[in-house]
C-alpha cells in the first residue's frame, strides 16, 4: 500500500483553507495540514513547519512564489483558472460603481481573454511587483475607480488607497489540479537537505520570533514576520562573540513600546556556528487597566475597522466631508447617528488616519465606568485625561448621571483637554430624532465638527454595491461561490426600511449567505428572513415604550440604559431594581458599548 504524500498547504485566505480541507477529505491519497498566512507569514509559516516531516507545499500566487525562494521542499502553486476569474467577475456585475481588474500576468492574461470573447467592458491593469502594484491603485483613485477585482497582495494594499476589493478566490478545480500536480511530484522526491535538521533543530526550542545569524553576523533566518527595529537587530550582532563563550544569554530591551526579552544560544551544525536569537515581546502597559479605559494603536485601529462590516460598507459621499478631511482637522469631532451605523468603527477610522496615529487612542465608555473607574478617570495622575498629543474617544455619555456630566465636561473645558488632545464624541439621536441637548451642548462650546452617519434607509440605492462587497467577503469566509442575488430579491432588500441599519444588514446577509446552496441566492429566500424580521405579536391597547422590531437582547439592553440612567449610573442600585447581579449587569452593559 502506498504511503500517503504529506502536503503543508499555506492558504493567504480562510476560505482556501477550509475548500482546501474539504477536497483533501475525498481523496485517499493525501494527508493534508492547512495553516492560514499570507507573503512574508505564509513563508515564515511554511518555515515553521519545516520540521514536521511534510512531503510538499501548497500555496498560491506570491506567497507560494516566496516560499519557494526559502524553503528545501518542492512548492506547488494553485494557479487561478478561467473559472475563478469568471466567477469573480460575474460576482462583480451587481456593482455599479467605476472598478478595474488588477493583477500579475497569469490573471490578467486570462481576464483579456475572457473579457474579449464574452464582450465584457472591463478596464485591466497588469501588474509584475507589489511597486507597480502601489503606483496602479494609486492611479486608480485619483482617476475615481472605487473598486478593484484582484489577487491577495493587491488586496492587503487596496485600503490604503481608500479602494474596495473583490478578492479572485481559487475554485474547487484549481485545488483539484493541485493536489494531483503535488502527488506526482512527490513520488520523484526523496531527499532532505541539510537545512531541513537544521530548521528543526532551530524550532524544537518553540520561540515567538527566532533570529539565525552566521560567522559574519549575516542574518540568514528569520522565523516569521517582524517589525521590530533596526536597533533590535544590531543589538543582536553586536552581542554574537558573547555567545560563543557563554551557553545561553539573555537580556532585555525596550523596543517601540515593547520589552523584548531575548535569549541566545550558540550551535554548531556542519562544521559552521549559528547563532540563534528567541525573542519574545511583552507589552508595556499604557496605563492602569481600568473599566470602561482603554487604549489601542493604530494597527489594532485599522484592523477592527476594515475587518469589520463598516470597513467593507464604509462610504464618504454622504459625508459633509472626506474621511481624510475629518482625519486632519485639529477640532474636536461629533459623530452622530442612529445605532447600528457604525459609529465606534467610523472614530477609530477618524484616528488612525489622524496625525497623531502614532500615539495610542484613549477610549473612554461612559456605560462600562463605575464609582472606582470614575475616580480614577477624574483624579488619577495616569488617568487619560491628563495625557497630551493623545486621541481621546469619549462615547455613551448620554448614560451618565447629570452631576457626572457636568464633572466630565468642566475637566475637558478646564484642563483645555480638547485643545491638548484630539477630541472624539459619539452621540446617537433623541427619541424624536433629534439631536439631544447634552449633544448639542457639547458641539456648541466646543465647536465639534459633526459627522453625520446617515442610515442604511437613506443609503437604499447603494445596497447592489453594499451586497456585491460583502458577499465576496463572506464567500472567502464560508468557503462559498455564491455569485449574487436574483433581482426580485435584490428588489426586497431595497425596499426594506432596515430600523437596525448595518447591524441587521450584516447579520441578514450573513443568514442568506450560510443556508443558500446555489450560485444565487433566490428571491423567496429573501423574502422569508426578510418576514421573520416583522413583529409576530398582535396589536394591543396603548402605546408601547419600546422599539418592537427589535430582539428581545436589545429591548433589555435598552432597560438596562433607562434603568442606569434613572439611577444616575450608580450600578448597585440599577442591579437591585432589575433583580440581576452586578456580574451580570456589567456583563449587558458591555454589550450596549459594543453596540
Amino acid at each position: 500500500m502506498n504511503a500517503k504524500t504529506k502536503i503543508l498547504g499555506i492558504a493567504p485566505y480562510e476560505g482556501m483553507q477550509v475548500l482546501m480541507n474539504q477536497i483533501a477529505l475525498q481523496r485517499s491519497d493525501i494527508d493534508l495540514m492547512v495553516v492560514v498566512g499570507d507573503l512574508e507569514e505564509g513563508s515564515a509559516l511554511a518555515q515553521k513547519y519545516a520540521d514536521e516531516d511534510f512531503d510538499v507545499i501548497i500555496s498560491r500566487g506570491g506567497t507560494a512564489e516566496l516560499i519557494r525562494q526559502k524553503s528545501d521542499l518542492p512548492v506547488i502553486e494553485v494557479t487561478i483558472s478561467v473559472y475563478d476569474i469568471l466567477r469573480a467577475i460575474k460576482l462583480a456585475e451587481n456593482y455599479t460603481n467605476k472598478y478595474a481588474l488588477v493583477g500579475f500576468p497569469s490573471i490578467t492574461q486570462e481576464a483579456t481573454f475572457i473579457s474579449s470573447l464574452l464582450q465584457y467592458n472591463i478596464d485591466i491593469f497588469t501588474i509584475h511587483n507589489e511597486q507597480e502594484g502601489i503606483k496602479v491603485l494609486s492611479g486608480l483613485a485619483q482617476e475615481g475607480y472605487q473598486m478593484v477585482l484582484c489577487d491577495m497582495i493587491t488586496n492587503s494594499l487596496s485600503h490604503r488607497y481608500g479602494l474596495t476589493s473583490i478578492l479572485i478566490t481559487s475554485g474547487s478545480e484549481s485545488i483539484q489540479d493541485a493536489f494531483n500536480r503535488a502527488v506526482q511530484t512527490v513520488s520523484d522526491y526523496k531527499q532532505y537537505t541539510l537545512w531541513t535538521d537544521f530548521y528543526k533543530l532551530v524550532l524544537e526550542e518553540n520561540p515567538t520570533y527566532i533570529f539565525v545569524f552566521d560567522d559574519n553576523k549575516e542574518m540568514i533566518y528569520f522565523s516569521r514576520n517582524y517589525s521590530f527595529s533596526k536597533i533590535v537587530i544590531e543589538e543582536m550582532k553586536k552581542r554574537i562573540p558573547e555567545l560563543i563563550t557563554d551557553t545561553v544569554k539573555k537580556y532585555h530591551q525596550e523596543d517601540n513600546g515593547l520589552i523584548l526579552a531575548v535569549s541566545g544560544l550558540c550551535k554548531k551544525l556542519g562544521g559552521k556556528n549559528h547563532y540563534i536569537y528567541y525573542i519574545n515581546p511583552r507589552k508595556v502597559p499604557l496605563a492602569l487597566t481600568k473599566n470602561g479605559i482603554r487604549y489601542i494603536d493604530k494597527d489594532e485601529a485599522f484592523d477592527k475597522f476594515f475587518n469589520s462590516f463598516y470597513g467593507i460598507a464604509h462610504s464618504s459621499h454622504n459625508l459633509e466631508m472626506s474621511i481624510d478631511e475629518y482625519a486632519n482637522a485639529s477640532q474636536p469631532i461629533m459623530i452622530l447617528g442612529e445605532g447600528g451605523t457604525g459609529k465606534d468603527q467610523m472614530a477609530r477610522l477618524i484616528y488612525a488616519k489622524s496625525p497623531l496615529s502614532n500615539n495610542p487612542l484613549a477610549i473612554i465608555d461612559c456605560a462600562r465606568i463605575n464609582t472606582k473607574a470614575w475616580t480614577f478617570l477624574t483624579e488619577h495622575n495616569n488617568s487619560p485625561l491628563s495625557d497630551t498629543n493623545t486621541t481621546i474617544y469619549i462615547r455613551s455619555m448620554e448614560i451618565l448621571s447629570e452631576d457626572q456630566f457636568n464633572e466630565l465636561f468642566s475637566i475637558i473645558r478646564d484642563l483645555n483637554l480638547y485643545k491638548r488632545n484630539r477630541m472624539i464624541f459619539t452621540f446617537s439621536y433623541g427619541d424624536d430624532g433629534n439631536i439631544t441637548p447634552r449633544c448639542r451642548h457639547l458641539i456648541n462650546h466646543y465647536s465639534c465638527l459633526t459627522m453625520h452617519i446617515p442610515p442604511l434607509r437613506n443609503r437604499l440605492g447603494e445596497i447592489p454595491n453594499l451586497v456585491s462587497l460583502y458577499i465576496s467577503n463572506l464567500n472567502i469566509q464560508l468557503a462559498k461561490e455564491i455569485i449574487g442575488l436574483e433581482a426580485k430579491g435584490l428588489e426586497l432588500l431595497q425596499n426594506y426600511d432596515w430600523p437596525d441599519n448595518f447591524n441587521q444588514f450584516k447579520r441578514i446577509l450573513n443568514e442568506l449567505v450560510t443556508v443558500t446552496t446555489t450560485p444565487y441566492i433566490k428571491a423567496v429566500t429573501v423574502a422569508e428572513i426578510l418576514r421573520k424580521e416583522k413583529p409576530q405579536f398582535p396589536s394591543v391597547t396603548g402605546e408601547c415604550p419600546f422599539d418592537l422590531t427589535k430582539t428581545l437582547e436589545e429591548i433589555n439592553l435598552e432597560i438596562v440604559q433607562r434603568v442606569m440612567a434613572e439611577e444616575n449610573g450608580h450600578q448597585t442600585a440599577a442591579a437591585n431594581r432589575l433583580g440581576i447581579s452586578r456580574s451580570t449587569l456589567w456583563r449587558m452593559l458591555q454589550k450596549v458599548s459594543e453596540k
